[in-house]
């Protein structure tokens, strides 16, 4: 028990700090789990009320459904209600999935006001701009005063202390957004003036806003290119419904490349979190399709069988070719697969990508194709080797970036998950196609 006492002060540190970051509280919490399940919940009682909600939310699916089943129903619910209402609905969505009836149990605890706020955001799918709003958002009509403001500033800063207050959103009398404007620009008005005024006087009041339905990587897009820190969120008639802060996008960016990172190397995050054996299960599934996939490889070989046998170097070669493919393919996929998640790219650019994967492919390929090819003249003392060598690197190389940059292309264009199916089917052809060109070329020049 004493290793893991530095763990726990580590934790209590953490717990003291000034600025008590959540998902800090959560990594730690599940390294304690790890050493002790004993001090995993012996710690997470000491988590403030405030904090327990999205303490509990950072954790991975497993020990979150351990955390919400110790948790008393009454005292879930009261931590629910410190969370905002995009946090709160992702809680309620989540415990759903592992617990539905502790979320059946806790409901209808909840405050009236956040069940509405829950169920309306649940209405959303997942993918679109509704979905990542905040209900909770600082507003006022045209007629309000800036003293009038001023007294809504101050209760609203008492009970929602930790929101970001960026902008004052500014509507009509029935909701219409009509302006954003920085609290900052309120200084230079005196309390008499009225927000229409205010607005007439700013040089630039424009709001810039997303529909609710929006998908959120338009909305991703948005944030990036304006340098956004929040915002608005309207219906398809222009009625101010909440506002997306940059914190949550930035959450979304974070779970899209960790999830990409998952998907691409033949597990998925859910699985992993779950259990040992629903690890296990997930990894034997694509590890039964990569086999089939290495099986499609060795036919090739075995196809150019007589061939190798006449020349043992080819054998010693090989992998020099399948290494190669494989790591300027990876490349080309990692990078469309990024771009097109994000948004930067489309089947419509198709051809620009290509070309310019192909390009680096042959260039690469020309330089250690005559780096590879030097090196097997001198190690094996065959002219013609060398040159077949090189040959099939400038190839399968040319052929490897442009299978890495049409594979993710074609899924995505087909609503395929591209970071699924490509690298599964790019080392199953780099493999087969660098095989194939060097032993091919080997049987025409060298026999």
């Amino acid at each position: 028990m004493s290793e893991n006492i530095p763990a726990v002060q580590q934790f209590e540190t953490l717990l003291q700090g000034n600025h008590v970051a959540p998902d800090s509280l959560a990594r730690m919490l599940q390294e304690l789990a790890y050493q002790d399940y004993g001090l995993f919940f012996t710690n997470l009682s000491k988590v403030p009320k405030d904090l327990l909600a999205e303490v509990i939310l950072a954790l991975p699916l497993s020990l979150f459904k351990e955390a919400v089943s110790m948790l008393p129903h009454k005292k879930l619910a009261d931590v629910i209600s410190y969370l905002e209402s995009d946090k709160a609905t992702d809680f309620i969505q989540r415990l759903e999935r592992v617990e539905p009836q502790v979320r059946e149990a806790i409901y209808p605890l909840l405050h009236p006001k956040q069940q509405e706020q829950i169920s309306r955001l649940s209405q959303y799918r997942s993918d679109e701009a509704g979905a990542y709003m905040q209900t909770e958002l600082l507003w006022a009509t045209t007629g309000e005063h800036i003293a009038e403001i001023k007294e809504k500033l101050k209760v609203f800063k008492k009970h929602k202390a930790e929101m970001p207050l960026i902008k004052l959103f500014v509507t009509d009398k029935e909701g219409h957004l009509v302006a954003t404007v920085h609290f900052s620009d309120l200084l230079l008005f005196e309390d008499e003036k009225t927000l229409a005024e205010v607005i007439d006087a700013l040089p630039s009041h424009k709001s810039l806003s997303v529909r609710d339905h929006t998908l959120i990587t338009e909305v991703t897009k948005l944030f990036r290119e304006f340098d956004l820190a929040m915002v608005a969120v309207v219906d398809s008639e222009n009625r101010l419904q909440g506002c997306i802060v940059f914190d949550d996008i930035y959450d979304l960016i974070f779970a899209e490349e960790e999830a990409q990172a998952f998907k691409m190397s033949g597990t998925k995050q859910e699985a992993e979190e779950e259990s040992l054996l629903s690890a296990q299960r997930h990894r034997l599934k694509w590890i039964f399709i990569n086999l089939g996939a290495i099986l499609i490889a060795a036919s090739v070989v075995n196809f150019f069988r007589e061939t190798i046998e006449q020349l043992v170097a080819l054998a010693v070669l090989m992998p020099v070719i399948a290494a190669l493919g494989g790591n300027v393919g990876n490349q080309a996929v990692t990078v469309t697969v990024r771009r097109l998640a994000l948004g930067e790219t489309s089947w419509q650019y198709a051809k620009e990508i290509l070309s310019k994967e192909i390009y680096i492919g042959v260039i690469n390929g020309v330089i250690i194709g005559l780096i590879v090819g030097t090196v097997a003249y001198f190690w094996f003392q065959i002219p013609m080797l060398g040159v077949v060598i090189g040959l099939a690197i400038i190839i399968n190389l040319s052929i490897a970036g442009l299978l890495g940059s049409l594979l993710p292309l074609t899924f995505k264009h087909f609503d395929i998950d591209p970071a699924i199916a490509s690298p599964l089917l790019l080392t199953t052809a780099t493999d087969a196609i660098g095989f194939f060109v060097f032993l091919g070329l080997a049987k025409i020049m060298l026999f």
